[in-house]
């Protein structure tokens, strides 16, 4: 019986050695994923923003993997700084902010618009006070003009919109010759600059009409010559 003892005890620690030997340990952190963020997707020309990212192993945790690198698929609608993810809006469109380390890549598409306020008409009244200029929202919501600035063809000395000015949707802002340093004269040109300090709208004249100069309809068209002044309201168009 002992050598059948002994066979079983000889059984038994090579089961325990083999269960030992089948430990391989923890498994090692990959990356698998990139999560990119936006502080918000749709941004003005002129407009800056800072994406951040956050690198995630095998199983969603995240993982410090050094830094990332950053580009843009459209540069000539946005560009981002390839260290730090700031974003700079430069035209009006659509492209992909993409954050790149260990051969993975996250995305995140971005919107640019133009500034939103048109000149949308101007009363120039010759070389004599009174003229005006009306600025119109064409937008579905109401947009803030804190920030934003106006000039005539005299831009070094461009005038700040008070704080807390707004201009409803499809709704209109005049602003008066005499909010403009220099006024508004028979030769001469308005500047609208929005608050990322670029031009939203202007234009030139070289001579003053008996009306106005608006767009027609309200908020499309070129400036051309009205039928009748129409402060603050609809066109009255040819």
């Amino acid at each position: 019986m002992r050598p059948l003892r002994f066979l079983t005890l000889a059984l038994t620690a090579l089961s325990a050695s083999l269960a030992c030997s089948d430990h391989t340990g923890p498994v090692a952190r990959v990356v698998t994923s990139i999560n990119v963020t936006l502080p918000i997707s749709e941004i003005e020309t002129g407009q800056i923003i800072t994406a951040t990212a956050v690198v995630l192993d095998q199983d969603g945790t995240p993982l410090n993997e050094g830094p990332v690198t950053w580009t843009s698929t459209f540069p000539e609608v946005a560009v981002v700084q390839p260290t730090t993810g700031e974003i700079l809006a430069i035209n009006s469109g659509t492209t992909q902010i993409v954050a790149t380390i260990a051969g993975k890549e996250g995305r995140r598409t971005v919107i640019v618009s133009p500034p939103p306020i048109l000149v949308n008409e101007i009363n120039t009244n010759g070389d004599a006070p009174g003229g005006w200029v009306e600025l119109f929202n064409p937008m579905p919501s109401a947009v803030d003009m804190t920030g934003w600035r106006i000039a005539s063809d005299d831009l070094s000395r461009s005038v700040a919109f008070a704080p807390g000015t707004s201009i409803p949707s499809g709704g209109y802002l005049v602003v008066e010759e005499a909010s403009f340093p220099s006024g508004l004269n028979a030769r001469d040109g308005v500047h609208l600059f929005s608050r990322f300090g670029v031009q939203s709208d202007g234009s030139s004249w070289t001579g003053s009409p008996t009306t106005t100069l608006g767009r027609c309809p309200d908020g499309r068209g070129p400036l051309s010559v009205t039928l009748a002044p129409s402060k603050g309201a609809t066109n009255v168009c040819r």
